[in-house]
Formats: structure tokens, sequence, C-alpha cells
């Protein structure tokens, strides 16, 4: 990232001081007293200058040009580009986080520069790491798994799936079920996705808003996709809070470790919220003290300060840190301290499994609402008896309305 940068100051007539490199220098090299020389790099092997971070000649097709050190010289040296990595004794650079050279079922993986002296980015084979189950994908960019058909990692317009080779990929299909013609994006269903305000985007590639639906509003008339702000107020999160055999219903709640102050609004926890300046609010949205000294952190488990980067009271291979889903600008300042990765190894993740949230279900391998049409027919919604998830016909449907057996 520096590289750019760098050259997008010069190529840009930034204002600001910006130190040249070191290949600019022509005692490190004798490209930089020619015309643009700070943008060349010298080749021995022919004695000639060729511009910096190209690819291809004189180096192989996928490799770039790039400044390296040898002793005190800048020399010229062949490396893949961000973004991509090499097999060990091999020229040619693959697309970090694909399948790339590896088998099927299997993606190319960042290997840990310091394990090579020459500074080569050098990649390696591996299998994905198992989520919690068949609903969930990994993705290798960030190591985290998401729901099949949703958006997920993927830009606005794609939905995560499995592609042929078993590996999560961003996807659109013309002419599929979750295709919008109007703008040509995918979207997940029962998301906002291309729709207005209110409205959601349902089977059939439409946008619109039912009454029967979880994600209906009362009070106001419209729909709103599940977990988001929605229709309600800073703190909350428009939820699922009841789920009967008629149906399920949504409504205005605190978010997830957040907490109801005396003046109705929701804050989260061990931040300072309404209270004085030394105060923060704890479970139950009342105002205590600050328990801990400046530079500590508060351990709610077991109520106690600690000092950040402590390994106890945290598993092996975790360390006290800072909550990093406190956001500042947004929540203030938070006392709270958390368990994370520290310089071993650790590989604890947090993985929400569809079988895990009372308004979801897995039905054919994918996660769906409960009480939506999901993969059902006209006029049908997915509902859980005892057992089996399976598709029912609404009170409301017609009557040429189908169910089916269902699945365990």
């Amino acid at each position: 990232m520096a590289k750019w940068v760098w050259l997008a100051a010069l190529l840009c007539g930034s204002q600001a001081a910006v130190l040249p490199p070191p290949w600019a220098d022509v005692r490190r090299n004798p490209c930089a007293a020619h015309p643009k020389g700070w943008l060349m790099l010298y080749w021995p092997a022919d004695g000639k200058c060729y511009t910096i971070y190209k690819k291809g000649h004189p180096c192989p097709d996928t490799q770039e040009l790039s400044p390296g050190r040898w002793g005190g010289r800048t020399v010229a040296e062949c490396k893949c580009p961000p973004g991509t990595a090499q097999l060990p004794h091999t020229t040619t650079c693959h697309k970090l986080f694909e399948r790339g050279p590896c088998r099927p079922g299997e993606y190319f993986a960042p290997v840990e520069e310091s394990f090579n002296k020459r500074g080569e980015r050098q990649g390696m084979c591996v299998r994905p790491q198992q989520c919690a189950d068949e609903t969930l994908l990994y993705w290798p960019a960030d190591g985290r798994c998401y729901y099949r058909m949703t958006q997920g990692p993927c830009y606005p317009g794609a939905i995560l799936d499995a592609g042929r080779d078993g590996l999560a990929n961003c996807t659109c299909l013309i002419g599929g079920p979750h295709h919008w013609t109007v703008d040509g994006g995918c979207y997940a269903h029962y998301t906002r996705g291309p729709c207005e305000k209110g409205q959601l985007f349902l089977p059939g590639a439409r946008c619109g808003c039912e009454k029967h639906l979880p994600q209906y509003h009362d009070e106001t008339g419209a729909c709103y996709e599940l977990d988001t702000l929605g229709p309600c107020s800073k703190g909350h999160t428009f939820s699922v809070t009841d789920v009967t055999s008629e149906g399920s219903k949504a409504e205005c709640r605190c978010k997830s470790f957040h907490a109801r102050a005396s003046d109705g609004a929701c804050y989260r926890l061990y931040t300072r919220g309404p209270c004085a300046h030394d105060e923060m609010i704890a479970r139950g949205g009342r105002c205590t003290k600050v328990p801990c000294a400046r530079g500590r952190l508060y351990v709610a488990a077991r109520r106690r300060c600690y000092r950040p980067g402590a390994p106890e009271p945290c598993p092996a291979g975790e360390v006290v840190a800072f909550d990093l889903e406190a956001r500042p600008a947004l929540d203030g300042l938070s006392h709270n301290g958390v368990c994370a990765c520290g310089s071993g190894a650790c590989t604890r993740k947090e993985v929400e499994a569809c079988s895990s949230r009372r308004y979801t279900a897995s039905y054919n391998g994918t996660c769906h609402i409960l009480h939506t049409q999901g993969p059902c027919g006209e006029g049908a919604w997915l509902v859980r008896d005892s057992y089996r998830v399976r598709c029912q016909c609404r009170p409301d449907s017609p009557s040429e309305c189908t169910e089916d057996e269902g699945a365990s």
C-alpha cells in the first residue's frame, strides 16, 4: 500500500512533504539519472531500465518488478503483486483465497513472509475450516462463517453461495430467484435489497410488504429487515420476540450487550451512556461508579479490573483487550475488557448456527426465516413442527396451496 501512496503523491502533485524512496538515489539505482528515472529500476541481465511495479518482462508474466535491498544497494527483484502469492520453487502468482493451483475443495492461503528469507509472497493449499452446520459457508479472507444465500461478505448486488469446487464465492445468477432485473444485481430474500424503505425483497423477485410476515411492524404498517435498526430508536434492534404456531412477531428491543436506562433509551454496557462523567451504565440500566483506574479494563465475569495485554483471566493464547465492538464515536468510551487472541496461537471462533436462533430453521441445507415463504410454494410458509421443518399453507392462503412432509 505504501508504494501506491508515494506514487500518487508525486503523480498528483501533492503539496505534502514526501520523502523520495531509496531507489531514487543515483548512488543506489543507476536509472535514477534518467528522465523519470525515479520510476525505474536497473536490470543487470540486459543493462536496461524498467518501470517499477509493472507486470511482465523482464519478470515472468504474473510477477512485477519491485525494489529490493542487497547490502547497501537497491536491486530489482521479481515478486508477486499484493493479493497474490506463489508456490515454493515456482514463478507463477495466484490469487489468494481462491482455488488457484489447488485441488477441488481447497483454497490458496498465504504463508507468513517471515518463513521465507527472500521475501517472496508464498502460498499453500489448505482446506476450509468447518462451520457449525451446513447452512454456513467459510470465507477464508476473514476466517468467518456466513449464511448461504445472504449478502454475507459480498458486495451489494451479490450473494454468497458454494461454487462447483465447494468453496464460498460471491455470485449473481442472471434469471435466478434472487436476481433483480432493474439493476442486474442479486439480493437475499426478506432483506431490504433494492427496495424502498418499508419494503422487502420477496420471493418472485418483487418488492413488497405483507402483514403475515414476521418483519411487519404494526405501528408504521411497513416491513423491515430483521436484526437491523428498522423502525426502532437508537440502541434498539428490530428482532423476533415471539414465535407461535400462528406465526412470528418482531418488535423493537435493546441490542445485544445493551441496557435500557431510566430515560428509556438503550446504551452499550460499561460505557458512560446517560450517567455522570465518572460513572458507567451496568446491567439493569443503572449507573455505577467506574471501578477501574486509568489504563485498566473491567472484566465483568470476574468483577475485577485488569491491565490490557494481561493473560489472566483469559483462556490459553488469549489476553485482555479493548472491546473492539464498541464504537467510541457512537457509544462513547468503553470500560469493557474482553479476551482476544494474543501473540500465540488462538483458534477460538464464535459462530451462530441456524438452529440456535428461535426464528430460523435449516431446510435443504439453507437457513430460512420461519413463517416466511422461504423455499415453499405460493401461499405457503415455513414452520417447525416438533422435530420437522416443513411448508404449511398460511391461514389466508388460496385453496390451490400445497404442503409437503418436511425435513427432519
